[in-house]
């Protein structure tokens, strides 16, 4: 009989086989193989074959160990940064969180941007002076605005400690995601071009 089976089913039997053929670059089954080989000369010549050959063994453990204390170390990372990747920024060690939308508009805390520069401009005359530009997004819900809007609002600050700010924000958080945009071909990125 022809057995015949969808893409998806056919490409993770591969991909298993593939892992299989590859078992042996694992860490875990390099150090396993060691321990196996040194276990079994002691088994067959005695106590005597343990310590004569227990400097293999630490040359044989060597590389295997290193490369799983490093894998541990990438695992651990990943860990805890990718469940943040693209949200944490930091300005002058403060924490300044940044939300991406479906259209790829980026809007910063409010919370956060007022630990930086600590204006005194309260939410109501902020969403009437910018329109369309401050969001409850969250799951604690907290007040986003967009970067645009917080940029052109910051440069009407006279602080410096505000001006530096602007400039952190314009060049990491506002250019990287006018770049996305122009990528994916989203116009419309600016106050002048929502409101004619």
């Amino acid at each position: 009989k022809n057995w015949r089976c969808d893409g998806s089913l056919a490409q993770s039997i591969r991909l298993k086989f593939q892992s299989m053929k590859n078992w042996h670059e694992s860490p875990l089954a390099q150090i396993a193989l060691c321990i196996g080989a040194y276990a079994l000369a002691g088994f067959y010549f005695g106590k005597f074959a343990l310590v004569w050959t227990s400097p293999l063994l630490a040359l044989g453990l060597r590389r295997p160990l290193i490369a799983l204390a490093s894998n541990l170390r990438y695992q651990a990372r990943a860990y805890v940064w990718l469940p943040m990747h693209g949200h944490h920024y930091v300005f002058r060690d403060i924490r300044i969180h940044v939300v991406e939308d479906d259209d790829h508009f980026r809007w910063v805390n409010l919370a956060d941007a007022r630990k930086v520069v600590g204006w005194t401009a309260n939410e109501r005359a902020l969403a009437s002076a910018y329109p369309g530009r401050l969001k409850s997004l969250g799951a604690p819900a907290q007040v986003h605005m967009r970067d645009d809007a917080l940029i052109t609002h910051l440069g009407k600050e006279n602080k410096p400690e505000a001006l530096r700010f602007r400039t952190w924000l314009e060049r990491n958080v506002a250019f990287p995601g006018r770049r996305t945009r122009k990528n994916f071909g989203i116009h419309g990125d600016t106050l002048d071009s929502d409101h004619p």
